[in-house]
């Protein structure tokens, strides 16, 4: 009898420390959360983490972090959305949704960027184009497996994810200003001495509407929408995402 106590205590003790573990590369690291358990995600070798959720995922979200710990609990069902855990040196975005299948136990992540697309190695005496800045980004946010190497050292970098009033009024021509557009930055790059940064632009009205690069305000080098006419809000073609390139970083620049 005494033997199978201590085999029913051992088999407890590998179930209560089970855990999976993954290897962060680079790419967007796709996580499942069970709806309302919290899940323990663990990143190797970090002393401390930091968490990064926009306005409106901290709605849907709770996000706690103790040293290398963070504990995601999903309070409502999620579709793809991006978390951001920085850690001392490194930056790591995963994609998290819900799933009635998703684990609940505890999630280790090792960070791997030894040959990582996302963070290559270019030569130091060249600059990258405006337009090979903006396919990367572009290409980062849509096609990450198929992104193309730069001429300089590129890294993603933490990014304040409210809303901020991107496009100017004017008179002389319809303008996307006040409250006919919602601008939301929810991604950014650091490839000295340029600052890349993606921003979601929605549609809050009940008609079409095309926006203006002219609009734009802030202090930026170049500048392009993914496509500038948006339908009536609600509607599948609503939101695009406009890509901005500036000579500092985009909180200075806007």
């Amino acid at each position: 009898m005494r033997w199978f106590l201590a085999l029913l205590l051992c088999l407890a003790s590998s179930t209560v420390l089970a855990s999976s573990s993954r290897v962060y590369t680079g790419d967007p690291l796709p996580v499942l959360l069970p709806l309302g358990k919290e899940r323990r995600i663990e990143i190797e070798g970090a002393q401390e983490v930091r968490v990064g959720l926009s306005a409106v995922l901290k709605e849907s979200l709770r996000a706690e972090s103790a040293g290398p710990h963070v504990w995601l609990t999903a309070r409502d069902a999620l579709s793809l959305q991006r978390v951001y855990l920085k850690t001392e040196t490194e930056l790591l975005v995963l994609k998290v949704r819900t799933d009635p299948q998703a684990p609940t136990e505890p999630l280790s992540i090792t960070v791997d960027l030894k040959g990582s697309r996302s963070s290559p190695s270019f030569s130091p005496d060249r600059q990258p184009s405006y337009v090979a800045l903006m396919r990367y980004a572009i290409q980062a946010l849509y096609a990450p497996d198929y992104r193309e190497d730069l001429v300089s050292k590129i890294r993603q970098v933490l990014i304040d994810e409210q809303p901020v009033a991107l496009f100017r009024c004017r008179e002389t021509y319809p303008s996307a200003c006040g409250d006919a557009v919602e601008s939301i930055p929810h991604a950014a790059w650091e490839a000295l001495p340029y600052y890349i940064t993606a921003v979601t632009v929605r549609n809050r009205l009940p008609e079409s509407l095309t926006l203006d690069p002219r609009d734009l305000r802030g202090r930026f080098a170049a500048s392009a929408i993914v496509h500038p006419r948006l339908e009536a809000s609600g509607s599948v073609r609503d939101t695009t995402t406009v890509v901005l390139i500036s000579s500092i970083p985009f909180e200075h620049a806007q």
